[in-house]
């Protein structure tokens, strides 16, 4: 059994994160996605519908200049 690797998007629900993040769930078996995303003008949540039942993908809503959150994530 291989330990799952963890990709870090921010940005994860625009156009192009969430492209990304559906490319890494297709192309890999053993990933976990955790998503950082500010969710403003650009971001639409709804990109990412199907996977808010993965186990494997997290969402957080928040600023990447916000050390507190960030922390949070890596502990």
């Amino acid at each position: 059994m291989s330990k799952k690797k963890t990709y870090f998007i921010t940005g994860g629900a625009g156009f192009i994160g969430s492209n990304y993040i559906h490319y890494l769930f297709e192309k890999y078996d053993d990933v976990k996605v955790i998503n950082l995303d500010k969710l403003t003008y650009a971001g639409n949540p709804a990109n990412l519908d199907d996977l808010k039942n993965n186990p494997d993908y997290i969402f957080v809503k928040g600023d990447i200049c916000d050390a507190e959150v960030v922390g949070e994530i890596f502990q």
